[in-house]
């Protein structure tokens, strides 16, 4: 019926708004300096496999977890400029042939939970997070949010947000198991608590969309992101309420703090998540060494145009031509004397193509944000 119709699409567009919400603005986050978010450079990990079978009950008491190393505590999402985190967050990793499994740790005072159905908003709660583009090229990426009750809100994501791109709210981690364990009491606010865990088993061919079985190979790193959403709130009437900002009425802002910074208050920055290298050594029984690429750095000179091609876009509604006029600042921030940087403009925006000097690397962005290597031999 058309009033069932008008309905539907209402109520479609306000979960897109509540979504996109939790992003900075394409104007707001292209006023973030380009030193300070090329500054923060990404985290990185080493996954080691398990020969033991590992039991999702949020405990991670098997000796496989006990030997895995934590990340580096999680910081604020753009980086040192803001405080510290007031709750330390950590987590850990390990693969099998099946899974990629994730433990985390989020120590909280007042731990709470309202969402309770799978995909209702989880970030509207306390969350944790996980953000996995396993090919490395910033499309077809997959979220994962999950609160201290363990409800999911999971997502498949052809294109960032930036590119107007519609996410498939109806995808799902067919397969994922998750459990979580609280150091404290739900939805009270008359005591303190210390912590909740969550441990997560993601299948591999949940991560697949239908390009193989979707196992890793040792030698292509993924990018991924963990992030935390905690909100300022208050104990009022028997439940958690969030602080709202006395002049505007609107609840304050949530802190988002990660594992990798990105430099500006959007996750979905897929080029600036962290790197996960999956090694086919038994957790505990030795040390891998893990260095980023060489041509992952030389990719950030092509972000960097990207950036500001958006920036020269939202002022004065056309892309820029010129490199000068678009000052990216790439003199200062790169090592121009290992590449050529040229722009042009096609029939629907402009290509940035940077040639190193080796005579055999070209890459190439556009203003959909599509990065391509070419290596020749």
């Amino acid at each position: 019926m058309k009033t069932k119709s008008i309905i539907i699409l209402i109520g479609l567009i306000g979960i897109f708004q509540v979504v996109v919400g939790q992003t900075k603005s394409k104007t707001d986050l292209l006023k973030d300096d380009l030193k300070r978010i090329f500054s923060l450079v990404p985290q990185t990990y080493v996954v080691y496999q398990t020969k033991e079978k590992i039991t999702i009950d949020g405990k991670a008491k098997e000796a496989s977890w006990q030997k895995a190393e934590w990340t580096k505590d999680f910081n604020d999402i753009e980086g040192d400029i803001r405080p510290k985190p007031t709750y330390r967050t950590r987590a850990k990793m390990l693969w099998d042939d099946q899974y990629l499994y994730v433990m985390a740790e989020l120590e909280d005072e007042n731990i709470w939970a309202y969402q309770k159905n799978h995909d209702d908003i989880v970030f509207l709660d306390n969350d944790f997070e996980i953000f996995i583009d396993p090919d490395n090229d910033t499309k077809n990426y997959f979220e994962f949010e999950t609160n201290a009750i363990q409800t999911v809100f999971d997502l498949f994501l052809p294109e960032p947000y930036r590119t107007a791109s519609y996410p498939l709210h109806n995808w799902d981690f067919k397969g994922v198991k998750v459990a979580t364990v609280l150091d404290g009491t739900l939805n009270n606010g008359r005591d303190k608590d210390k912590k909740w865990t969550v441990e997560i088993a993601i299948p591999f061919s949940a991560v697949s969309f239908g390009m193989g079985n979707g196992k890793p190979k040792l030698e292509q790193p993924w990018r991924l992101g963990f992030s935390r959403v905690e909100w300022n709130t208050e104990w009022k009437d028997g439940k958690y309420e969030k602080i709202k900002d006395p002049q505007t009425g609107k609840n304050l802002p949530e802190n988002n703090w990660v594992w990798s910074p990105v430099g500006a208050i959007s996750m979905h920055m897929p080029e600036r998540w962290g790197y996960v290298k999956f090694s086919a050594n038994e957790v505990g029984t030795s040390t891998e060494e893990f260095k980023i690429p060489d041509i992952e750095f030389t990719k950030e000179a092509l972000w960097a145009v990207f950036y500001r091609e958006e920036q020269y876009y939202s002022k004065n509604k056309k892309y820029c031509a010129d490199l000068n006029e678009l000052g990216t600042d790439i003199e200062n921030l790169f090592d121009t004397s290992l590449y050529k940087l040229s722009l042009k403009m096609t029939a629907m925006n402009y290509e940035a193509v940077l040639e190193c000097n080796d005579g055999k690397t070209k890459l190439i962005i556009n203003g959909d944000g599509k990065l391509i290597t070419s290596i020749s031999k």
